[in-house]
């Protein structure tokens, strides 16, 4: 999408909430410019299982680190607590079983209140632009609802809110008593490519695969996740750790309790979603559409695209919506 190269810098913030804690953030500017000179700060938060690199795929045009920059912005991802290159607890080097779920939306949201104010103190701006995707969509909007003086405009991409999903809550209900929560998923869960892929397939028209995706773009996302956690080719098959926390998440929201009040933002703030979504649903994302406090809000949709639009083929037009809507002077 964007061929201007960019300057690369890691960064690796001590958390505020824990002193042991070291959140990773990924720096992405226009080459030869320096981050306090660029026009606009933007951040980017991932989702329940796979980290910031889900931002800064390394294939052409898949990269929403480099179209920022490219735009001449300071781009930033960030891994939460138990993701990525973020320090991982004790409990996610036992088995998962020892421990409960870690890293909840209200953990999340105290990273992201870090490397807020981490950007803004780098960048010499007092005001940054969120952008969050997946259960990313509900710490960043949780985050803005209690610092809107702190955020310039908020994006939410494949946004979860309060919609019922019987299929997630089986998958996370105690098999005994489906009101309640199954501890006994423990700290946190394995991926492997096979169960990124089978997910993947299932959201995505079977018989047109090579429409929605190309080949490599699986290979390339799980790669980089593999190559994060030192024990990813222990493994056989080899796999990455992924905090459980987001599961406790999932079962209040999918039960139709959220986890942050939208009337609370009021900076202007866009929904995106793939059509084809059936984690972010259209239902679930007009309904917080309505109640955001935000004079300023839109919605869009991109057709023939899944929860996975950020690496299919469709997901330039997201890239483009989201980059079009904090470039607009409001």
């Amino acid at each position: 999408m964007n061929k201007k190269t960019s300057n690369l810098i890691e960064h690796y913030i001590v958390s505020t909430d824990d002193p042991q804690l070291k959140l990773y953030v990924r720096e992405r500017t226009p080459t030869d410019i320096s981050a306090d000179a660029c026009d606009k700060a933007i951040i980017f938060i991932h989702g329940a299982t796979l980290d910031s690199g889900m931002y800064d795929l390394p294939v052409a045009g898949y990269s929403w680190l480099q179209a920022a920059a490219g735009q001449g912005m300071a781009a930033y991802a960030m891994d939460v607590r138990g993701y990525g290159n973020s320090t991982r607890p004790p409990s996610m080097a036992s088995p998962a079983g020892d421990n409960l779920p870690y890293a909840r939306a209200t953990d999340a949201v105290k990273d992201i209140g870090d490397v807020v104010n981490f950007v803004r103190a780098r960048t010499g701006r007092d005001k940054v632009i969120l952008v969050g995707g997946s259960w990313g969509s509900i710490t960043a909007g949780a985050y803005t609802s209690k610092n809107n003086d702190k955020i310039e405009k908020l994006v939410l991409y494949a946004p979860v809110f309060s919609d019922r999903n019987p299929g997630w809550l089986k998958a996370v209900s105690d098999p005994d008593d489906p009101t309640r929560f199954n501890f006994a998923l423990g700290a946190y869960r394995r991926e492997t490519a096979a169960g990124v892929r089978n997910r993947w397939d299932a959201e995505i028209v079977p018989e047109d695969k090579h429409r929605w995706r190309e080949d490599h773009m699986l290979e390339t996302l799980v790669q980089q996740q593999l190559d994060k956690d030192p024990e990813s080719f222990n493994q056989t098959p080899p796999d990455f750790r992924v905090p459980n926390g987001v599961l406790m998440d999932v079962f209040e929201i999918f039960s139709e309790r959220p986890l942050y009040n939208p009337s609370l933002i009021q900076v202007p703030t866009m929904l995106v979603r793939g059509a084809d979504d059936p984690e972010s649903t259209h239902r679930d994302a007009t309904g917080l559409f309505e109640m955001l406090g935000s004079q300023i809000k839109r919605y869009v949709v991109i057709g023939n695209g899944s929860h996975f639009l950020f690496c299919e083929k469709n997901g330039f037009q997201a890239i483009r919506e989201v980059l079009n809507f904090v470039q607009e002077e409001f």
